[in-house]
């Protein structure tokens, strides 16, 4: 008779080769008293990530299916040793299944890092009490940077201190604007943001304000294209690459939907504007990136899309309530273990 795995056993078949042998290598096991071995270890973190909910709650879960009889501070400590080793799993999971690829050649050394954030009750709440900011690498899943602050910080380039020379900082909308461009340059750092109708007036080459969709009317869909244009600041005119893709009829029609949704949902029943219409058939972002062609530069873009896939299942299935604020490192064992959960889903 066939014996059913069970789930956790299911989990374990699609662990990475290796992957117990790596807990002993970054730190994560390192003694074999309470918790015996990577498999143990992995079950702690589980239960603590999701009917654990805190460190006492899951020494008692352990204890109570007769696993393991653990204090709750040994499951703190175990906890927060694991941050690489949980990393280092999501890195294997999502290459393993193309979620993330080698970077292209002609990034040479520079390193790509997106930007991204997230706003969060504590557990209890009825409302949004804090952002956690985050800067994690494209294609290791390295944690460059995470910040906590309240939710009146926006999301802006700024909130980051790490970036310097040879990184890439990938971003949305929200980081597009003249501020975080000049903070990065300061910084020599490279950018990739997307831009939006309302992000900063852009001008042509006299000065002259200029529609950003008009320069690109001639292009096919899914042809892309390019256009130096200029931002003012503080009555100087600077250059600005556009790197903008013409979308396909049924990438545009769903664009479209979005719109008419969130125009209904904020406005009631009204017509989008005839800009909104036309920024919509474009993916239009600007870069300080010059040694690569246009098209390269938006894949870098769309390769964001993949992870953002990951970061929508955490924010929507694996809530941030019991971030352990406190301790850095236990914050960052915790978000890579969420995006292991997201994963393995």
């Amino acid at each position: 008779m066939k014996v059913e795995k069970t789930s956790f056993e299911q989990l374990l078949s699609v662990m990475p080769d290796g992957w117990e042998a790596k807990a002993k290598e970054l730190g994560a096991l390192v003694r074999g008293r309470e918790i015996r071995d990577a498999v143990d270890l992995l079950r702690l973190v589980f239960l603590y990530l999701t009917e654990g909910k805190s460190f006492s709650g899951t020494a008692a879960l352990l204890q109570l299916a007769g696993i393991r009889s653990i204090s709750k501070k040994a499951v703190f400590t175990r906890f927060q040793k694991c941050g690489e080793w949980l990393r280092w799993l999501c890195e294997a999971i999502y290459r393993n299944n193309k979620a993330i690829i080698e970077p292209p050649e002609w990034l040479g050394g520079r390193k790509v890092y997106l930007v991204d954030a997230g706003d969060e009750p504590v557990h209890g709440s009825d409302k949004a009490d804090y952002r956690l900011h985050y800067a994690i690498g494209l294609f290791d899943l390295g944690m460059k940077e995470m910040a906590l602050t309240g939710v009146e910080t926006g999301e802006k380039a700024s909130n980051f201190k790490s970036f310097g020379e040879g990184d890439i900082v990938v971003g949305d909308r929200a980081y597009c604007n003249k501020q975080g461009i000049e903070y990065l340059s300061g910084r020599d750092s490279g950018f990739i943001f997307r831009f939006g109708m309302k992000r900063f007036n852009v001008y042509n080459a006299r000065g002259r304000r200029v529609n950003v969709p008009g320069y690109f009317k001639g292009l096919r869909p899914g042809e892309s294209g390019e256009k130096t244009l200029y931002y003012e600041l503080e009555g100087e005119y600077k250059p600005l690459r556009f790197c903008v893709m013409r979308k396909t009829k049924e990438a545009e029609e769903k664009g479209l939907e979005t719109l008419r949704k969130t125009r209904m949902r904020k406005h009631g029943d009204k017509e989008l504007r005839k800009a909104q219409e036309a920024y919509n058939r474009y993916v239009i972002v600007v870069t300080s990136i010059t040694d690569a062609a246009p098209e390269l530069i938006l894949d870098i873009y769309r390769q964001r899309r993949r992870i953002e896939t990951a970061f929508k299942r955490l924010k929507s299935l694996f809530k941030y309530h019991e971030i352990p604020v406190h301790v850095e490192r236990g914050a960052r064992a915790w978000f890579y273990g969420k995006l292991l959960l997201a994963a393995l889903c």
